[in-house]
């Protein structure tokens, strides 16, 4: 049997009972995490622009956008939900396909979750599907995708979502095999932005949301597609010199990808978070300020020294959360990278400039031995005085090596979500996300979202 075809028996065949309760309970965590983060990120002045472009799209009143009061069409709720779920980086990672695969999957589920009436309960077995198989197709990638410039969040995304959505669908193995292979020619994304700037990345969670759904829906009406597009020579392996698909179906509903989900605690590239926990391991032993360091180094994989290592000189919010100097400036100036931390003062801060000038990153043979499973890190400051204190971090906080508590990944969402939503309002999500799986119609969750 081919990779493609087994990859679409295993979905349609998956069922709600053979989901553990620990799995289940991850899955909502998953779930309240992306939507805590769209409906903060929601009120971001570049990603107006998505809800603006789907109001001129003359749309059905199918599903919910986050903090609007409008319905649209669950295509373009997808589009704008998993825009704002990937618009100030804060959302989920599965390291080892470098990809984040919540806003490529809930929206989109969510979506036609409303849009159809389906239960909670098929909701919830929808985004694990999504995860799974994004998420080991996105490993299969990895990390080759990465260097020759795709972006693993919109080039593996719509193979997330389309199963999703195809999963609440109803769509049988056969139609399966289709969509996954419509869905491999919405599979896109570039990053070009991390050389010369651009707000479209934070686009890339809702294109790859709304590719799918629009995969799902074809099939469904009957188009077709390769059946090979999984393990052939010119589908998905087109985008990696590395392609590996036998981890696509190596223990297939034995070991699923939403246990193994981080949850970014900071609001910046997941590859400086390791960093990051460095600099605050050595402060916790050792109290300094700016004025005491004479330069940090940070010893990364290749890929963090070619991307958040290379912007010295971040000139916009998305340069600042992709700048390793500047990112650790700001954890030593102002002791925090949460997302209230990533404002322009701080961008413009002449401490946390002038501190940026001494920190550098480097390829460390040890962190890089680890890469892309783990995304570690080496931190040494040198002193004025003369001393040295070094850290190695191999799972950041969040990571599954280093998990937060569920009441922790609660107070993240609730922290974000205030930016744009009461605290007694977003606690009826938090209580329906909490009980979804006993939902009978998921139209409840997305009437919670609105305005």
């Amino acid at each position: 049997m081919g990779v493609t075809r087994e990859v679409a028996e295993f979905v349609a065949e998956l069922k709600y009972s053979d989901l553990s309760p620990h799995l289940i309970q991850r899955t909502k965590d998953h779930i309240l995490d992306q939507l805590g983060i769209q409906i903060g990120v929601s009120r971001k002045p570049w990603l107006k622009l998505a809800v603006d472009y789907v109001m001129t799209q003359g749309n059905k009143p199918e599903s919910s956008i986050a903090c609007c009061r409008e319905k649209v069409s669950a295509e373009n709720a997808a589009f704008v939900n998993g825009t704002y779920g990937h618009g100030f980086e804060m959302d989920d990672v599965y390291a080892p396909a470098l990809a984040h695969p919540g806003p490529a999957v809930v929206p989109a589920a969510l979506a036609i979750a409303e849009r159809d009436g389906c239960s909670g309960e098929d909701f919830l077995l929808a985004v694990v599907a999504g995860y799974e198989v994004m998420g080991r197709c996105g490993y299969a990638l990895s990390p080759s995708q990465l260097y020759r410039g795709f972006h693993p969040t919109s080039a593996a995304g719509p193979l997330g979502s389309v199963t999703a959505t195809g999963k609440l669908m109803g769509l049988d193995a056969d139609t399966m095999v289709h969509a996954l292979a419509v869905s491999a020619s919405f599979c896109s994304g570039v990053t070009e932005c991390y050389k010369s700037g651009g707000e479209v990345k934070r686009y890339h969670g809702g294109i790859g949301a709304q590719g799918g759904i629009r995969a799902a829906m074809l099939a469904k009406m009957g188009l077709t597609g390769p059946s090979t597009v999984l393990e052939g020579p010119l589908g998905m392996r087109a985008f990696s010199d590395t392609y590996t698909p036998e981890v696509i179906t190596d223990g297939l509903g034995e070991r699923f990808v939403v246990a193994d989900i981080w949850t970014k605690k900071y609001s910046c590239n997941g590859m400086i978070h390791a960093p990051v926990d460095g600099i605050e391991a050595i402060r916790a032993r050792r109290p300094f300020g700016a004025a005491d360091i004479e330069r940090i180094d940070v010893g990364s994989n290749q890929h963090a020294v070619n991307e958040v290592g290379s912007i010295r000189l971040p000139k916009d919010m998305f340069g600042f959360q992709f700048s390793m100097n500047y990112a650790l400036a700001l954890q030593v100036v102002k002791g925090s990278n949460d997302f209230d931390a990533y404002i322009e003062e701080n961008l413009r801060d002449p401490q946390i400039v002038s501190l940026a000038e001494f920190i550098f990153t480097d390829t460390d043979e040890e962190v890089q031995s680890w890469f892309p499973e783990t995304l570690g890190a080496r931190v040494t400051i040198k002193f004025k005085d003369g001393s040295v204190e070094e850290e190695l971090i191999r799972d950041c906080r969040g990571s599954p090596g280093n998990p937060i508590t569920a009441e922790e990944l609660e107070t993240k969402a609730r922290n974000i979500a205030s930016m744009s939503m009461t605290a007694d309002k977003f606690q009826g999500i938090i209580d329906a996300v909490r009980g979804v799986d006993t939902m009978p119609n998921a139209r409840k969750l997305g009437d919670l979202l609105r305005d």
